[in-house]
């Protein structure tokens, strides 16, 4: 039976980058190279979302490492995500076990779920997080005085976090077989974890202040495929960090910090200078994965030559 479902995933929404595209074509430093691409073709993997089949013993570790020591008011919620995310592969290979009558049709449906659930409910998430965007992009917070909202905004700050290739990228500190396990749970704990740091943020948000960058210079703001960093962490910084400070980039004019207030990224200003933007490109392309994005070519010139340097000091701090 061939196989079923959208193949192509991506983890950056496409909506986002559009603030960096002409025509729905980006420039995208990758590998040492500059290039154009469509919007289509870059922050996207086939199958990255799709469904991996746990076990019992799986769904039960999932339960002893995140779940147990989740918020009392999540933790419904997360078991019905694993329901959720484990029932197609059950439904399957009960009907398979049993031999139950089935069409084609049926056994190409579940296949459909496997291949697309986890993306659909991504896309769910971002259409629920993208009036939020709209809003800070020109230069509105006003919805964070709606709780409601605000709890929303937290949730799809925390998933777009959590959920691309640079927390997969954890096969730098694990064993080839650790790193498969992984890979295997990593779709549920994703959003385990999403939620969790989601909630945290939006319980404690009178903590934080938040700011929005205005880039009036020629330097203008590049992304990446990590959208939103934690600052207060190095790249690749494996052990938890003491703080968690996030810079998420909105437009090549405009950027997002969410800092404590005693931190040292606060801005003496909300209109940055063509160095500060620079500085703030820096730390972006230092936690990117693999790709990072720009309206133009010359700053990723300038990224590309200087971010060794700048990744070298950051490891020494």
């Amino acid at each position: 039976m061939p196989a079923v479902g959208k193949k192509l995933h991506h983890f950056v929404p496409r909506f986002y980058l559009k603030s960096w595209a002409k025509k729905d074509l980006i420039y995208c430093l990758q590998g040492g190279k500059i290039f154009r691409s469509n919007l289509r073709n870059v922050a996207a993997e086939n199958h990255f979302y799709r469904l991996q089949e746990l076990s019992p013993d799986d769904v039960e570790f999932i339960r002893a490492l995140v779940i147990a020591d989740s918020p009392a008011g999540l933790k419904t919620s997360h078991e019905q995500l694993v329901e959720a995310f484990t029932l197609p592969y059950f439904t399957k290979k009960n009907l398979e076990r049993k031999g139950v009558a089935h069409t084609p049709e049926v056994m190409a449906e579940i296949d459909r779920t496997i291949a697309e659930l986890n993306e659909n409910y991504h896309t769910s998430i971002e259409d629920a997080f993208k009036p939020y965007l709209d809003s800070m992009l020109s230069g509105d917070l006003s919805f964070l005085e709606d709780s409601s909202k605000a709890s929303i905004f937290y949730w799809g700050l925390a998933v777009q976090y959590s959920r691309t290739n640079h927390i997969k990228n954890t096969k730098h500190v694990m064993s080839p077989e650790r790193f498969q396990y992984y890979l295997k749970l990593s779709n549920v704990l994703t959003h385990i974890v999403a939620t969790n740091v989601g909630f945290s943020m939006y319980a404690n948000r009178g903590q934080y202040a938040i700011a929005l960058l205005d880039n009036p210079t020629d330097v203008r703001f590049i992304t990446a495929d990590q959208p939103v960093v934690n600052i207060a962490a190095r790249p690749r910084q494996t052990d938890p960090p003491q703080r968690f400070e996030l810079y998420y980039p909105l437009s090549p004019q405009k950027a997002l910090l969410l800092l404590e207030p005693s931190s040292e990224f606060v801005p003496s200003s909300s209109t940055v200078s063509a160095e500060t933007a620079h500085f703030w490109n820096l730390r972006m392309a230092a936690h990117s994965y693999q790709q990072i994005f720009s309206e133009s070519t010359e700053e990723l010139k300038t990224i590309m030559n200087e971010l060794p340097a700048f990744l070298s000091c950051l490891q020494t701090q």
